[in-house]
This record gives C-alpha cells, structure tokens and sequence, in this order.
C-alpha cells in the first residue's frame, strides 16, 4: 500500500498525544535520565580527578562504579523491551491507546528480545557499511529495514523473518519513508537542540532538559512510524491495527 506522508505524521502525532503515548514519553525520560546517569558515573572513575570537580559531565550517580556498570547493562536491555512494548502499544486502535496493558511488556518477550538484538546488530552492520562505501547503501538500507522493531515486536517475527518483512513492506514506498524520516529527523533534532540552551546554566540542567525533549520527540516519531507501518500493511481502517496480529497473518 502507498505511503501517505501527511496522514502518518497527522495520525502518528495523535496516537503519540494519548495516555499511552504520554505513559511512554515519562518511562523513556527516566529510563534515559537513569542510563545517563550510570554512564557518567562510570566516565567519573575512569577519568582524571579534576574532570570530576569540574562537573562537565553532568549528571552522575551516588552509587558506585560497579552498580553503575550493572546499572547501565540493565538500562541497554531496558530499553530494547521498551520499544518493542512501543511498537505495540502505538500500533493498536486508536480507541485502545487510553490504556497500557502489561501484557504488551511481556507477551512472547524473551524471544522478541533476542531477535531485536539480533536483528540490530546485521542492521548496524549492514548500514555501517553502506555508509563507507557511498553513503547511498547505507540510506537505502537503513529505509528497508526501518520496519524490523515493528516486525518483531507487532507480528512476532524472528530476527531474519523481521529484515525479510521490513524489506518487503518499505518496497516501493522508499522514497516516502525517506522523505518522512527527514522531516521527523529534522524536527527532532531542532526541538531536543534546544536543552543544550541550559548547559550554560549548568551541564546537569541540560542534559535533564536535553533528555525530557528527547523523550517527548522519540514517542512522537515512533507515533509517526507506527502509523507508516500501518499504512504500508494496509491494516489502518479505524485508526489502527492490533498488537495481537502474529506473524503468519500476512504474506511478504
């Protein structure tokens, strides 16, 4: 089905606008402010004294080192839960984004898990390498296998299974998912830009700042996204389709 960039970023904006929506922009925020934190508590051992007294790096942790170091694994694992709950929660009727079941954290999780980290580490791969040769591979791949997450986390596909189904779903609407992905990008960077304002009032405010902005742009653009996927699945009568569909419901 063919991409309607004015519907997905109109519709993904509400489905981000929702109590789901708002749920999610404050679990990304503290997810973030907690990661951040454990990061800049390990960077504080590691480097020279007067860097610490200095309080450059922002916000950090009174806890240490080693639980900051558990502490930030736990905060990468987190977070890949995290947007494969997103991806479900964004992509269900409109009518049922008023609500955030656990079941979206926890359906089938184990295998989502490992085959989100799996399918991220050939996608990183793959579009590290587009970019090295020539740039263009590397934009092209990032745009077909833009809809793996969604794959995964929304049809219960398994790693391959997802890039065999973002790649098909993004042929022939690549141009518009490029141009919607330029938009959003945009638009994202400008509005989380505008915390780095109150670095120059103290580091700790703008990364805080910087990561509240952030968080409300990321749910806003995974709205966005959702709607996309709907939209190239042909399944957005209604506002939306359901997280419950499995991955044998449709054909590549």
């Amino acid at each position: 089905m063919s991409l309607q960039i004015g519907d997905a970023l109109g519709d993904g904006i509400r489905r981000s606008l929702t109590y789901s929506g708002g749920v999610l922009m404050v679990l990304t925020f503290v997810y973030q402010l907690v990661f951040l934190g454990a990061v800049n508590t390990i960077f504080l051992e590691v480097l020279p004294p007067e860097v610490e007294g200095s309080g450059q790096l922002g916000l950090a942790l009174p806890i240490p080192v080693a639980a900051a170091g558990v502490l930030a694994v736990l905060g990468l694992a987190f977070g890949v839960v995290f947007y494969i709950a997103a991806t479900r929660a964004l992509t269900r009727e409109q009518s049922e984004l008023d609500s955030l079941p656990s079941e979206l954290f926890t359906r089938r999780i184990g295998r989502a898990f490992i085959s989100a980290v799996g399918a991220n580490i050939v996608v990183t791969i793959a579009v590290t390498i587009g970019f090295v040769l020539l740039i263009v591979p590397g934009v092209f791949l990032a745009i077909s296998f833009i809809f793996v997450i969604f794959a995964i986390g929304v049809e219960d596909e398994r790693a391959i299974d997802a890039l065999r189904r973002s790649w098909g779903l993004s042929s022939g609407n690549r141009w518009s998912l490029l141009a919607l992905g330029l938009i959003v990008g945009v638009v994202t960077s400008v509005g989380s830009g505008l915390g780095s304002v109150f670095s120059f009032i103290s580091p700790v405010a703008g990364q805080v700042v910087s990561l509240a902005l952030t968080s409300v742009f990321a749910i806003l653009s995974y709205g966005i996204l959702a709607d996309a996927y709907l939209q190239v699945r042909g399944e957005k009568p209604g506002g939306g389709g359901s997280f419950e569909t499995t991955a044998g419901s449709e054909a590549l």
